[in-house]
């Protein structure tokens, strides 16, 4: 067995990787709350940018820049792709979901009775959270996957890699069968008591970046905002304390509330969405991984000592002693 100092020991199994992970989140929310306080869009390619200095510190960067920037440039590529939704001439589902909606929940809409019970003054200070949490979309994923390719890069292939197929299944089900979210169709005249609260609680100063996450109005079913985050809790519970894990799934519970009560995503669209990211998650693990090497072998990473490049380990197991349950 190496010895502790040894430059060879895998950085997932060392001390100073759990410290960096901390850092790198506490990094990146502070930064991009700065940027949408400020109006700027806080966009992937912008948060490509934003950890260049993770990557630095962290000994890898040729090796974040080659895992990063394909994974970048396809997102940005399917968020290009949303905007043709809208121009194919389908129709939109609206009342129709509408429907469904009422009849799972005894004639009742959510949105509107979550919207009836907050309406009151305090209902204000719900309303800027859930708007907070609401423009997290891209900040949570992207943060995940920073985690992820910190501590096992692996994981954060497959986790990557799940994302951007639900994102194409997605795109595909928004452009053959589009549908409206509760706000559009209160507008439409399909339901009443529903109210789009984005429009009073965004501040002018980010509507360029909602027009930019939003591109396409009718894109509700199944709900991303919901299925990002359920996949993150997905490939974090694999690698993660549970502790960690408990934190994202309550992240997921927070952003499924805030796109129902803001108007944005029917429940529905929530069932359907963690419905698709725990498909993709499946079928990832159990039909793609065993066929496909970098995905299927854990690819740990050296660290890298001063002036020298990483040093690669052969892929191995997690030792019984130190499981990845224990990385924090």
């Amino acid at each position: 067995m190496a010895p502790a100092s040894d430059s060879r020991a895998p950085i997932s199994s060392g001390q100073r990787t759990r410290p960096l992970v901390a850092l790198a989140l506490t990094y990146l929310g502070l930064t991009s709350a700065f940027m949408i306080w400020r109006g700027i869009s806080v966009s992937p390619d912008y948060l490509l940018l934003l950890l260049l200095p993770v990557a630095i510190a962290s000994g890898r960067l040729w090796r974040f820049l080659g895992d990063w920037i394909p994974f970048i440039v396809i997102f940005l590529a399917y968020e290009a792709m949303r905007g043709v939704a809208p121009k194919t001439g389908i129709p939109p589902h609206v009342a129709d979901l509408a429907d469904l909606e009422s009849r799972v929940f005894a004639d009742h809409i959510p949105t509107a009775v979550l919207q009836d019970w907050l309406a009151n003054p305090p209902g204000r200070v719900v309303a800027y959270a859930a708007t907070i949490v609401y423009f997290s979309h891209f900040v949570f994923p992207i943060a995940v996957a920073m985690a992820l390719w910190l501590v096992d890069r692996r994981q954060f292939l497959r986790f990557t890699t799940a994302l951007m197929a639900m994102c194409f299944v997605a795109f595909a089900i928004f452009v053959l069968a589009p549908t409206a979210p509760p706000w559009y169709a209160e507008s439409h005249g399909a339901i009443t008591g529903v109210h789009k609260i984005i429009a009073a609680t965004l501040p002018s100063a980010v509507s360029p970046y909602y027009a930019a996450l939003n591109p396409n109005p009718v894109a509700a079913f199944p709900s991303l905002h919901a299925a990002f985050p359920f996949l993150g809790f997905l490939a974090v519970r694999e690698v993660f304390s549970r502790r960690a894990a408990w934190a994202v799934l309550a992240w997921c519970i927070a952003v499924w509330f805030s796109v129902v009560y803001l108007g944005e995503h029917y429940v529905v669209d929530v069932i359907a969405g963690v419905a698709l990211a725990a498909l993709v998650w499946w079928l990832l693990n159990h039909v793609v991984a065993p066929r496909y090497l970098p995905l299927r072998a854990n690819q740990c990473l050296a660290t890298s000592s001063p002036g020298r490049p990483p040093v690669a380990v052969a892929p191995t197991p997690w030792p019984e002693s130190l499981g990845p349950q224990e990385l924090e």
